[in-house]
Order: C-alpha cells, then structure tokens, then sequence
C-alpha cells in the first residue's frame, strides 16, 4: 500500500537573534519582500501570504516546517497514518489555524523536536510579489519553497518519520566526507522538486544545515552573488553543480549562521520512471569551501 504524502513543503518558521538584520539581508542579497507584522518578519517569495516566517528567539534556528496537504480526505488519512507510526497528532485552535491563514491545521513533532505543521487550504495572496532587487522570480508552486536539509541524530528514526509517517518518497542517496568519517545524506521528495528533505546523520545541537531558494534563472544565481559579495555576506561555497539534483548553485552564511543555498536548473522527479541510485561527492564541479 502506497502510504499517503504531504503535498509540498510550504512554509517554514525561523527563530533568529537579529530581525533587522534578518530584513536587511532578505531584502538586499535574497532579493525577498518583507512585512513587518506583529514583532516578525514575513517573507514573500511568490504568490503565497508569506513562505518563511521569522521570529526573534535567539535559537538561530528552523522552529516549524508546514507541509499542504491535497485536501481533507488525504489530511484524515495523514493523521491515521502518523497515529499508527506512533506519532502524536494534535488539532489546532482556530487561533492558530487562523494565524496560518488555513482552513484546517494539525501538528506533530519530528524524533527531534521540530514542530511540523499539516493544513489544508490556500495561502494564496492578492498580492502579487515584487522583489525589491529585481529577481524575475522563484521556482515554488506545486513544488513548494524550496528545500530544507537538517541535522538529525539518529538517520533510522529520520527515516522511519519522515518516509512512513508523512511519506517522503527516497529520491537517492550522496555518500560524503573524508575517509573514515564518512556520512550518507538521505534525499526526499513529495511532488516533482528532486528533494524538498535531506537528512544529514550527524548529532548537533542545532537541527537546520540550509534552505534552498531556487531563483528563475542562471543570471539571478550571478546577480545573487554579486550582491552577497557586495553585502560582505559570507560565501560558504564557490557556485557549483550537484551530481544528484544537477542544481547550479552556491551557498552563503545567513545572519543566524546557517546556509542558504541559492540555485537554478534543479532536476525533477518522474515516479513513474525515476530510479534511485547513490553518488560518491556531492557536486559535478565547483561548491569549493571556506571562501571567507
């Protein structure tokens, strides 16, 4: 039996220790709008209300991942499924479905502690984006923000939740790092975006490695650069290409210290055909590190 999956990963929550330099940073290198609402940050990528949510905690970490759900009959099924797993669901309040901007949300935690969201409903805007530095546009719709990779202790239990509980279909695997110290990242993925989860099996006390925002185009990876680098904005990695999501990209520290990796040209998955291999590096060429 097929298990039932989240649609698409739809918006994320942030706690940062800075929001002015958060809504620098957005707006000025990521090319982000940005609206101020109630002591947080709202950034708007595309026609939804907002993708990425910030709010000043000092944790300098990801606190909530929302994922859509088709409708109600396939929420219904999630919660069941996640039951059986053993995953705790709880119904929200009206509240904070409201505060959401959803019709229906339920939540449960991660074998980690990170709050994930399922909802129903659409966050569509009237509003339409406009980036404040002229990006033509992000790749999100039905492939949702972009892709997160996180830290995770134990890959077993990782895998148990995010591939059995909300049904993450494996995408492939990259084995890297020096000999004898070797991790093997999981890649995820729900809808045609290659992965919008890796997991990392590596104990830290933070859960978030990077966000990938996917740009429209090859110039705006080069624009993007160019503002980093005009910014002071630390390059973690030179521009590069991925062996297994063929994503043009490079990666920058955020003002909370983790990446933000921003690309073009990522590959997308047919079930129907794709077949799930494992690579031995992680790029084709480039992705050099500690440029700063």
């Amino acid at each position: 039996m097929i298990p039932t999956s989240v649609a698409e990963l739809a918006y994320i929550e942030l706690g940062v220790s800075s929001l002015s330099d958060w809504q620098r940073y957005s707006t000025e290198v990521l090319g982000l709008s940005v609206k101020v609402d109630n002591e947080s940050l709202l950034l708007k990528m595309d026609t939804s209300i907002w993708r990425i949510k910030i709010v000043e905690t000092g944790e300098d970490d990801i606190r909530c991942a929302g994922f859509k759900m088709v409708d109600e009959a396939s929420m219904h099924s999630m919660i069941e499924q996640l039951n059986n797993a053993g995953f705790t669901v709880t119904p929200a309040s009206n509240d904070e479905a409201t505060a959401r901007q959803v019709e229906f949300l339920v939540s449960c935690q991660d074998p980690f502690g990170l709050r994930i969201e399922l909802f129903v409903g659409d966050r569509t805007s009237d509003l339409p984006f406009v980036s404040p530095q002229g990006v033509n546009g992000f790749i999100t719709g039905d492939q949702g923000l972009g892709h997160i990779v996180l830290f995770v202790a134990d890959e077993q239990a990782a895998i148990e939740f995010y591939q059995n509980g909300l049904g993450f279909r494996l995408s492939d695997h990259i084995t890297m790092g020096p000999k004898g110290r070797q991790i093997n990242l999981t890649f995820l993925h729900c809808n045609p975006r290659h992965h919008s989860i890796a997991l990392a099996p590596v104990p830290l006390p933070k859960k978030l490695n990077h966000i990938m925002l996917e740009v429209t185009s090859l110039d705006d990876v080069g624009f993007g650069l160019d503002r980093a680098t005009a910014q002071s904005t630390p390059i973690s990695s030179s521009i590069g290409c991925h062996t297994n999501d063929q994503m043009v990209s490079f990666y920058m520290k955020t003002p909370s210290g983790f990446d933000i990796e921003y690309g073009f040209g990522g590959l997308q998955i047919d079930d129907e055909t794709w077949q799930t291999t494992s690579y031995d590096k992680p790029s084709i060429w480039g992705h050099k590190g500690n440029l700063n």
